[in-house]
């Protein structure tokens, strides 16, 4: 049987007959993050004395989780961390260095998306923001804007709510008259999924060199 070896969740095909709802999480599901690149990128604004700081040490600060619940504005996110970089460095700066991080949407999950779409109903729920959302949604190969390609968007900064927070899974199952058991959510965070479990959601745990179309070939109802 095959399973997962970091988490032992069992992600062979045949236990998800019953599924007719597929919940999508982003980063590093469905759009690659290139840390790295971002990495780099923001290395180059970093003030004198903030060199060789992590960039991604921005999530510790109270200021990342509000901005990702939506409780403060991008406007007000980017002051919050203007101090990190140099005088000279402007907001466009600093929005181009954070969104390095969204690698190309891949025309594979497109295809495998819009097999799906004909026989599942398709969601998104993902931590995300402002700033990181106006980029990737409209960069989607062959489609206007990702949601042409889900019944609903789901995002933790308009919802107020973030993962693995149990009332984000609770709200999306409610709104759209989902069954838990009827539902697969697929994310590559162990704590996202482990909730997800403990409410009744089938989950799937994507892995680095998890192949999500090659898996998702030949998955049907049918």
């Amino acid at each position: 049987m095959e399973r997962d070896k970091n988490l032992n969740f069992d992600i062979s095909k045949s236990r998800f007959m019953s599924v007719r709802n597929i919940i999508f999480d982003l980063g590093n599901v469905l759009i690659p993050l290139k840390r790295e690149a971002a990495k780099d990128a923001f290395s180059k604004l970093l003030a004198g004395e903030m060199k060789g700081t992590d960039v991604f040490s921005f999530k510790t600060l109270d200021s990342f989780i509000e901005f990702e619940t939506g409780k403060i504005s991008s406007a007000q996110f980017l002051k919050s961390i203007g101090h990190f970089f140099r005088p000279d460095v402007t907001n466009e700066d600093i929005v181009d260095a954070w969104n390095k991080i969204l690698g190309d949407f891949p025309e594979e999950h497109v295809e495998m998306l819009r097999d799906l779409g004909k026989e599942y109903r398709l969601f998104v729920l993902s931590n995300t923001n402002e700033i990181h959302a106006q980029k990737y949604e409209k960069e989607v190969p062959g489609v206007e804007h990702l949601g042409d390609l889900f019944e609903k968007l789901y995002y933790s900064h308009t919802m107020r709510l973030r993962k693995p927070q149990p009332e984000i899974y609770e709200q999306v199952l409610r709104e759209n008259n989902l069954n838990a058991a009827e539902t697969l959510f697929a994310d590559d965070l162990a704590e996202n999924l482990e909730t997800a479990g403990r409410l009744g959601i089938q989950t799937l745990h994507i892995t680095p060199g998890f192949d999500l179309p090659e898996w998702f070939r030949g998955f049907s109802r049918r």
